[in-house]
């Protein structure tokens, strides 16, 4: 079995935060505490086994944030990866939320397979653009056209964090179809915070 110690915490961004320390079968654990505790976000560091945050990021419900190479001095900013999957509006509004606790910017990303442009990445960007302006959150956008895995994996580094949404909550269909996010998460030197 495992140990695990639980804190509550109040702070200046939300009052409602608890942070449980824990060592043992990490992976079953958060599983089975995620889905009876119903948690917004899950943090954790990223290991040196990728395998291991691969599959953390594959079965937890809640969104999950992978911490990597972090320095409490970085400047850091915020990358938006947007495309047109179904939870992108709920990683804009992640991506507000760290912009104004911690004072940064966004830079958006937005991601094309092919120079056909989607009507609903236009009509995402219309209303990101005027989420953004309404909350006050100095941004800038660019728009690119490839592989979303390459893109971003270029465009980010470790002063980065990388916000986008999950491409599907259901394992399995993640295991037949590859998923960018999990994919990126290999490679990058940001911290992630994939929305689920």
């Amino acid at each position: 079995g495992g140990r695990r110690s639980e804190v509550f915490l109040k702070g200046t961004v939300c009052d409602d935060l608890s942070l449980i320390l824990r060592n043992g079968e990490i992976i079953e654990e958060l599983v089975s505490e995620v889905q009876k505790e119903v948690y917004d976000v899950t943090i954790i560091g990223k290991s040196q086994n990728s395998k291991k945050d691969y599959e953390l990021s594959q079965y937890i419900d809640s969104s999950i944030f992978i911490v990597n190479n972090y320095k409490p001095d970085r400047n850091y900013k915020i990358l938006l990866a947007i495309n047109s999957l179904p939870g992108t509006k709920k990683a804009i509004k992640y991506s507000v939320r760290i912009a104004q606790a911690f004072n940064i910017g966004i830079e958006i990303l937005f991601i094309s397979k092919d120079n056909t442009p989607e009507s609903n990445l236009k009509t995402i960007g219309e209303w990101a653009a005027k989420f953004l302006r309404r909350n006050k959150i100095n941004f800038m956008s660019s728009y690119e056209v490839g592989d979303a895995e390459k893109i971003i994996n270029k465009k980010s580094d470790k002063n980065h964090i990388l916000i986008m949404s999950s491409e599907s909550s259901n394992p399995l269909k993640t295991f037949f179809k590859g998923n960018t996010p999990l994919k990126i998460l290999k490679d990058t030197q940001s911290s992630v915070l994939v929305v689920k």
